[in-house]
């Protein structure tokens, strides 16, 4: 199955496998929900964003970049904080489930957090790479609205699917939905912003960098 992974951090991947294994238990399981909704929130924007721009020069694009990985955090946190609550094992077992259907096991054995994605999305996207690290001429729009393809289905994924698994009232799942469209908004304005102004350079960082994340 194609999909997007990271390598997620000791903690985050020891809470999901804490969920699986007790997620048939009669102790309260939704404070592992929680502190697990949150660093997959702060996870896969590091991997993503913050790591990637780390390898950037100082630069406008870099400052832009870095922001939009400030804002979607502490946006998608505080959302989040709204939206989790103390909550009965029955309704807690489906972000379980949600979390164990997002791990995969990438071609060398390594776990990783993410979503299935399209094949042929990705397949696109990594012709893009192929064409940036062969230095031949790359069309920046398919490339940007590649990237626009691949935010919705993470927002998609990590914030419209997984909110269903919470059992929200109507006011909660209208402020649900307000904050993905909100993120997708800014991911969108942020992609137009940094990928047509990319040096040569820094494409190259982007597609030997992400490369690593999107498996067919």
């Amino acid at each position: 199955m194609p999909f997007f992974g990271f390598v997620p951090s000791e903690n985050l991947l020891k809470n999901i496998q804490i969920g699986i294994e007790k997620k048939n238990s009669n102790e309260p399981l939704y404070p592992l929900r929680d502190q697990t909704a949150l660093l997959i929130n702060d996870e896969i924007m590091d991997a993503v964003l913050t790591e990637l721009v780390r390898h950037f020069p100082a630069s406008e694009k870099r400052d832009t970049a870095e922001k939009l990985a400030g804002y979607i955090k502490s946006t998608v946190a505080l959302l989040l904080k709204q939206l989790l609550s103390k909550a009965d094992n029955n309704v807690v077992r489906q972000s379980i489930e949600f979390s164990e259907k997002s791990l995969f096991t990438d071609p060398q054995g390594q776990y990783r957090v993410g979503e299935p994605l399209d094949a042929s999305l990705i397949s696109g996207i990594k012709q893009s790479f192929t064409a940036i690290k062969a230095g031949n001429e790359l069309n920046r729009a398919v490339l940007s609205g590649q990237y626009k393809q691949f935010a919705d289905a993470t927002i998609q994924h990590f914030m419209r699917d997984f909110n269903q698994t919470l059992d929200l009232g109507m006011i909660k799942r209208k402020a649900a939905d307000l904050g993905a469209t909100a993120v997708t908004k800014a991911v969108h304005i942020a992609i137009d912003k940094i990928i047509p102004h990319l040096t040569e350079d820094e494409l190259l960082v982007v597609a030997e960098y992400h490369d690593t994340l999107f498996f067919d």
